[in-house]
C-alpha cells in the first residue's frame, strides 16, 4: 500500500489487477489501491456466488470501471505468459512464494488451500 501510494504520489495506480480470487478482501483492496476513474481487471476466480463485503460506495464513488475476465485462450496465453516470465519482462517475484518438488505435492495442495505460511501461489517444481 505505501509502496503504491508513494509510486503514484498518493493517487493510486490507473490499472489494478486482481489474480488472487478465492477471497473476498481482495476485490475490495484492488479498489483501494486503483485511482479515481481507474480500471480493476478481475482475473482472480471467486468462490462465493457474490460478495457480501464488496464496497460499492469505493467502488461507485471513485468511478471505477470493473471488468471481469478470464484467460480466453490458455494455448496462447500460457506459452505467450511463460516467455515473458523467461525473458525478464515480468517478474513473479511475490506471487510464486512457495516452491516444492514433485514428491511434496501433496504438502503443496495442503498449503495453497490453507492459504498458510503467507502463501500467494505455490510451484510444484518436476525438474
Amino acid at each position: 500500500a505505501q509502496t503504491i501510494a508513494a509510486a503514484t504520489d498518493g493517487k493510486g495506480a490507473d490499472i489494478v489487477l486482481e489474480m488472487v480470487g478465492h477471497n473476498q478482501s481482495t476485490i475490495n483492496d484492488a479498489l483501494e489501491h486503483v485511482a479515481c476513474a481507474g480500471i480493476v481487471v478481475a482475473f482472480g476466480v471467486p468462490d462465493d456466488r457474490a460478495y457480501s463485503g464488496f464496497e460499492y460506495s469505493t467502488f461507485f464513488r471513485k468511478n471505477v470501471t470493473l471488468i471481469a475476465s478470464v484467460i480466453p485462450d490458455p494455448s496462447v496465453d500460457f506459452p505467450e505468459a511463460v516467455q515473458l516470465i523467461e525473458e525478464g519482462r515480468f517478474s513473479t517475484e511475490g506471487v510464486f512464494t512457495h516452491v516444492l518438488p514433485l514428491a511434496q505435492v501433496q504438502q503443496a495442495f495442503q498449503l495453497a488451500s490453507d492459504y498458510a505460511d503467507g502463501v500467494v501461489k505455490v510451484v510444484v517444481d518436476f525438474s
